[in-house]
């Protein structure tokens, strides 16, 4: 998390040296994320996952074979962040006082300000020893570490992240309200006037979310509900162009001109779009009008003089 605040604190910087006025977004893809690079910043540790059980380190067996069976290594080594690994122990030891065992084993690591070595002595203290774990087992051949990405490392990195930002981006696999809520309910609780952004992402199968069309229609209203005030569809534009040219070019191929007469240019002047006057978009009179200026108000070669292509425009009665 400290690099990326880092990173954070160097790009307002920046805005405040350049006198810009910038919203600076934090994004975060932690809910998908499966690896780390360093264990170095103790707000990760919770999120780090280690093996459970003694077993050969993933890489050194993986540089014996690297065709080695990952799944069953993974297995073997029975995967776990520390935290859950406390819960599932307090379970076994204490049945009946679990809940409220793990709840004070959190609250003191919290008090103390977390990190692996906070959580093993609290973990001695409730349960009278600590239990086995290595988080360099798993570690990739990369040397990053493996961690469990979700709902709740995102939102612990987004708190972490408030005091250096002015809005979050919680990058998300599928557009499920339920978990927007979730992540903007807590992280507004620690930081109330956090601003929230969403990815209406086109990478979504929105038509396998499990939504009707009117929950679809809706699903924007519901989010800004919850303090998603920066909508938006990333490669919006790329998606529409790239529909708008396919469907012509096939009509264009088989109609010629027609297509084009029927398909784009009749279409904007029936919806009143600017640019069927292309040149009078474009600001082709602005630069007649300062030309005229410049050579005292005459001017042989205006682009919108007589002759002009675009003048059919407005004597048709089309």
């Amino acid at each position: 998390m400290g690099e990326h605040i880092k990173r954070l604190v160097a790009a307002r910087l920046q805005a405040d040296i350049m006198g810009a006025e910038t919203v600076v977004v934090s994004r975060t893809d932690a809910q998908a994320a499966t690896l780390i690079d360093s264990n170095i910043d103790k707000r990760d540790h919770p999120f780090i996952l280690g093996a459970t059980n003694h077993v050969e380190p993933l890489a050194q067996l993986q540089a014996k074979n690297r065709n080695s069976d990952t799944t069953a290594w993974e297995k073997k080594a029975k995967l776990m962040t520390f935290p859950d690994l406390i819960r599932s122990e307090i379970t076994k030891k204490y049945p009946h006082q679990a809940k409220a065992m793990y709840k004070r084993w959190a609250s003191a690591v919290k008090q103390k300000g977390g990190g692996i070595t906070i959580m093993r002595s609290e973990a001695k203290s409730v349960l009278g020893y600590v239990p086995f774990f290595d988080w360099e087992a798993p570690r990739a051949p990369e040397g990053y570490y493996r961690i469990q990405g979700g709902e709740d490392y995102c939102i612990a990195r987004a708190i972490a992240f408030s005091p250096y930002c002015d809005m979050h981006w919680m990058e998300t696999k599928k557009p499920k309200l339920h978990i927007a809520q979730y992540f903007a309910r807590k992280v507004k609780e620690a930081h109330p006037w956090v601003l929230l952004a969403y990815n209406l992402s086109p990478s979504f199968n929105w038509d396998a979310s499990g939504m009707s069309d009117e929950q679809t229609r809706l699903f924007m209203k519901a989010l800004a509900k919850e303090g998603f005030v920066w909508q938006f569809i990333t490669l919006a534009g790329f998606h529409l162009n790239s529909l708008a040219c396919t469907r012509f070019a096939r009509s264009y191929a088989k109609d010629n001109m027609l297509a084009y007469v029927k398909m784009i240019q009749r279409q904007e002047r029936n919806e009143k779009v600017e640019t069927l006057t292309h040149q009078k978009w474009s600001g082709a009179e602005i630069m007649d009008r300062m030309m005229k200026i410049a050579s005292g108000g005459r001017s042989s070669t205006t682009a919108m003089g007589q002759g002009n292509t675009e003048a059919q425009f407005w004597s048709s009665k089309l």
